[in-house]
């Protein structure tokens, strides 16, 4: 029997769009011949539906259209097995149960990629792909990790971080302290989020404010680091389990 996949993606994030389109080339290059796959399409309103139309990414223009060619699903732990129910059941047709093997979250940002739908698969006791919470939620806290590097004994700029309602009572303490510890140019950043949301590089200090204001309405924390100019970037991938570390 092939191995069944569930792959979940969308949530309740900024990023929703990114992860739409991720999940949808990673569904169609997972090998079929291998594995069932099982879409799981996770509305802004945490709702989740799967459907054979959520292959297709045209079908994702009008979403209003699409979920209703979709049907609402809900996941629980029957005995030694994950499966996905309808939550709609309709008279005279059979309760149908999918046994779920393995979870796939191909996701972006908040209340997902931050160890949030880890924490709910882990709930269920369902393996799954990826990190787990904690290396999940310390990864997309820019502010946590640089302390982390740090422990490492690894070089990574200092930063200075502040929350929303921190910036509306000082606003002018705060630009202040930002001018004299970081100096331009700078970084603003949520301190959270991916796909290079809400980032703005400031040169001066007259951008400094609406640079803030726009990493406020993505996240309640902001992260304010030195733009380093000249610069390479490396990507690095790791692959294995916890055993292997």
């Amino acid at each position: 029997m092939k191995t069944n996949v569930a792959v979940f993606y969308g949530c309740r994030t900024v990023e929703h769009e990114v992860s739409i389109i991720s999940a949808v080339q990673a569904m169609r290059a997972i090998n079929r011949d291998k594995y069932d796959v099982t879409p799981v399409y996770v509305t802004k309103n945490g709702e989740m539906y799967t459907g054979d139309s959520l292959f297709t990414i045209e079908e994702y223009r009008n979403l209003d259209d699409l979920l209703k060619k979709c049907k609402k699903v809900y996941f629980v732990r029957e005995g030694d097995n994950v499966v996905m129910r309808d939550i709609e059941k309709k008279m005279f047709k059979k309760d149908v149960a999918t046994v779920i093997d393995v979870a796939f979250p191909v996701v972006h940002g908040t209340n997902c990629e931050d160890g949030t739908i880890q924490g709910f698969f882990e709930y269920l006791n369902l393996p799954y792909v990826g990190c787990d919470i904690i290396s999940s939620a310390v990864g997309m806290d820019k502010a946590v990790f640089k302390d982390v590097l740090k422990n490492a004994n690894l070089p990574v700029l200092d930063c200075i971080t502040f929350r929303a309602r921190e910036y509306v009572a000082e606003k002018e303490a705060i630009c202040d302290k930002i001018a004299k510890e970081v100096g331009f140019p700078l970084i603003v950043k949520p301190v959270n989020l991916g796909s290079s949301v809400g980032i703005t590089k400031v040169n001066t200090e007259n951008e400094l404010d609406s640079a803030i204001m726009l990493a406020i309405s993505f996240a309640d924390k902001v992260l304010v680091e030195k733009a380093i100019t000249n610069l390479r970037e490396i990507n690095c991938s790791v692959l294995g389990n916890a055993d292997d570390c």
